[in-house]
């Protein structure tokens, strides 16, 4: 499998230097030149299979040159083995026709460890292989910065660090990053907000001093093609589990950066049938103002009791639009070297095909916590406030249609907004996090300046 920019501008590369480079230089994202196929027929075939073996059915095409089909099943073993539960997500039937699928049950109890985990393994895959230090480069809103230390602090050759918006995550996420007493993790707490470190990372991997023989660095975001394809994985693996349905599935997926829902449209496009995909937001806004407007701007971001969603630029839309511009990077380049200055207008003869996969609805707090409350009291199920934003969306679709909402995070993470809506429980962490977060916590504050936070990674990384 070759991979190529969404710019135009960058040499084809293999699946290695997707991992390890994340952005390609001329600033595109990058992706296949192809996605593979399978026959509903094949895909059917795998239903008994666990969710590690489907993992690797799906997966081991994107890799196929670079690793040895034995190899990548023992990494994808590997990479799960962290989790709670033996199908490493989870689906939970809450009504007639709605489920919850649970990603929550990794090491951070967030659905981006399904994604990180397997990343971490890869990564230390070939950082043997090569005799190279990687050095993970990530900007968060909470739960990637964790995800991405979880997945990496365990290996020797890999360094970690993580820039998140100084006082803009909340407790929990904060002391997950900055409470695991590991010496390769370097928690760094910038004063600005997530927009701001991932333009500082964005701008890093851009930088030619980072550039050197004997470091590596690579995005940990979800811009990095391993995650996205990755994420595509649960997609099948609850469409075999509700296949009795014989109908195609809807999902309501909570989303930011994009990458959660391109990583359903990739999987649309290996063969999987899935009728639409509803994005729900909070407050902020983008991507239900592109798919319900067709207009893409950055706009100001606002701090919400669903904080991993708080977002001005969806990274990962580019993906979507690249896909929608018939793969011409040369349109695509054109518009993005303008954006975030200017808007970016979908075409009138793109729309239908756009709003014939993808609705929108946003939520605000006052909202958010309403849909906690009335699942609680009505279901029993209790949502953590971004996956209420994926609940709330599907309430519009008609009871006859099969939903599938993804369920982001543990409750007990966002505890202000739980106890906002349900103010008499008792929320309890897991006790794992509980003794983990009785460590110290270690960490830096570094204003928002570019050279400075340079500098202090490249000090770091090159001793």
């Amino acid at each position: 499998m070759r991979y190529k920019s969404t710019r135009g501008n960058s040499p084809e590369v293999g699946f290695s230097e997707v991992l390890l480079g994340g952005l390609a230089p001329d600033g595109g994202l990058y992706m296949p030149q192809e996605f593979p196929k399978f026959t509903l027929e094949e895909i059917h075939s795998w239903s008994e299979l666990s969710f590690q073996e489907i993992a690797s059915k799906v997966l081991y095409p994107y890799v196929d040159e670079e690793i040895e089909e034995h190899v990548f099943n023992e990494l994808v073993e590997e990479a799960y083995s962290s989790f709670d539960i033996k199908d490493v997500v989870r689906l939970e039937s809450i009504e007639d026709n709605r489920w919850v699928l649970e990603l929550f049950h990794g090491p951070t109890l967030a659905f981006k460890d399904v994604a990180m985990q397997l990343l971490g393994a890869l990564l230390n895959h070939f950082a043997k292989e090569r005799g190279e230090k990687i050095v993970v480069l990530g900007a968060t809103s909470g739960d990637t910065g964790a995800a991405a230390i979880s997945a990496c602090s365990r290996h020797d050759n890999v360094e970690v660090y993580i820039l998140y918006p100084h006082g803009k995550v909340t407790e929990f996420q904060r002391k997950q990053m900055t409470t695991t007493q590991s010496r390769n993790v370097f928690p760094l707490a910038i004063q600005t907000d997530f927009d701001g470190c991932q333009d500082i990372v964005k701008k890093m991997f851009l930088d030619q001093d980072l550039k050197i023989d004997e470091v590596r660095f690579i995005a940990a975001n979800s811009i990095n093609w391993a995650r996205c394809m990755t994420q595509s994985v649960y997609f099948f693996w609850s469409y075999l589990k509700l296949n009795e349905l014989n109908k195609g599935l809807t999902f309501s997926i909570p989303s930011g950066n994009f990458g959660h829902a391109y990583a359903g449209w990739t999987a649309k496009e290996m063969g999987l049938p899935i009728e639409r995909i509803i994005i729900a937001t909070n407050t902020n806004d983008v991507l239900h103002e592109a798919l319900s407007n067709n207009h893409y701007a950055k706009t100001d971001v606002v701090q919400t009791l669903a904080p991993s969603m708080d977002i001005s630029v969806a990274s990962n839309f580019e993906r979507l639009l690249y896909n929608l511009y018939d793969n011409d990077s040369a349109l695509l380049s054109e518009k993005m070297i303008s954006f975030p200055e200017k808007p970016i207008e979908i075409p009138k003869e793109k729309q239908k095909t756009l709003s014939s996969f993808f609705s929108s609805c946003k939520s605000n707090d006052e909202e958010i916590v309403q849909q906690i409350f009335l699942t609680y009291s009505k279901t029993g199920y209790l949502a953590d406030p971004h996956t209420a934003t994926g609940i709330a969306a599907a309430s519009g679709v008609s009871d006859d249609e099969a939903v599938i909402t993804m369920g982001t995070a543990h409750p007990a993470k966002f505890r202000e907004a739980m106890e906002q809506a349900i103010p008499d429980y008792n929320f309890v962490l897991p006790d794992k996090v509980e003794r983990a977060f009785d460590n110290d916590e270690v960490f830096n504050v570094l204003p928002k300046d570019y050279s400075k936070i340079k500098n202090f990674v490249l000090q770091n990384a090159t001793k």
